[in-house]
């Protein structure tokens, strides 16, 4: 096979190839077998509006000047294409993705879920199964207050590509897959109270999938976080994968940042 054949079918193979996790999975002790009541409260976000440049095209179906079918000179054939593309370019102001109303019920599921199954000895709940508590109850609470792109080699490889499509060899820089870094800032808080007290703590909001819980004047641990979920995708990939992968990743690192938080020493 050519060289330009086989450089221009490996880009193109692993270019559309979508987001997967890399690195290590977070590292999580075995469970010690110390029974406990978790109670995870839906998720708090505390992130800034983030303002994003979007530009999407649209077909327009006659003249951009409304002439229709007239020439300039009168009745005749327009001077001006039947069909027109323009670009509508919108300024967007909202939540980086960690801290969407969205987002942060489906991690705050699959938490619940993770943890449970790092901790087969631990009962992990959500605030709504509180009414069937007993005992000393543990309750996590999660503030979301942003995330960012630290690492990526996107520009390089865009660069390359669009070089490449005039000096071939450029072309298997994209042979391997774009790299980046998301790291997720936010706070944990661990409280104490007992199951009685907390049913009577419960507060619901408007925004909430479940009960909030109100814990003035409890004593809490709070430990800040910066979690990285890195992952790698072909330059020419669909992106829609990717926010899948950006939880998936994202859940590995927290669940394993609530256990440690869990069974901190005092």
């Amino acid at each position: 096979m050519p060289l330009f054949r086989f450089v221009l079918l490996a880009s193109l193979t692993t270019g559309c190839a979508t987001a997967k996790l890399v690195g290590e999975r977070a590292f999580c002790p075995e469970d010690p077998g110390v029974e406990r009541t978790i109670v995870l409260e839906p998720f708090f976000e505390l992130a800034e509006l983030q303002t994003t440049t979007r530009t999407q095209y649209a077909q327009l179906a006659s003249s951009p000047y409304g002439l229709g079918g007239m020439g300039m000179g009168g009745f005749g054939t327009s001077s001006f294409p039947s069909n027109n593309t323009v670009a509508i370019t919108q300024t967007i102001s909202e939540k980086p993705f960690f801290a969407k109303a969205n987002t942060l019920v489906q991690i705050h599921a699959r938490v619940i879920a993770e943890v449970q199954r790092r901790r087969p000895s631990w009962r992990v709940t959500s605030t709504g199964g509180s009414p069937l508590l007993k005992g000393e109850v543990t309750i996590l609470r999660t503030i979301i207050q942003g995330n960012e792109l630290v690492e990526s080699n996107r520009t390089l490889k865009n660069l390359a590509f669009g070089f490449g499509l005039v000096i071939l060899p450029l072309q298997l820089v994209n042979i391997t897959p774009v790299e980046e870094t998301t790291r997720v800032y936010g706070i944990l808080e661990r409280f104490g109270v007992d199951a009685n007290a907390l049913s009577t703590r419960l507060v619901k909001y408007p925004s909430q999938p479940d009960f909030a819980v109100n814990l003035a004047g409890v004593q809490s641990t709070r430990r800040e976080f910066g979690l990285d979920v890195m992952y790698e995708e072909g330059l020419l990939a669909d992106e829609k994968p990717r926010a899948g992968v950006l939880i998936d990743g994202f859940v590995d690192r927290l669940s394993a940042a609530m256990v440690a938080i869990v069974e901190e020493q005092p």
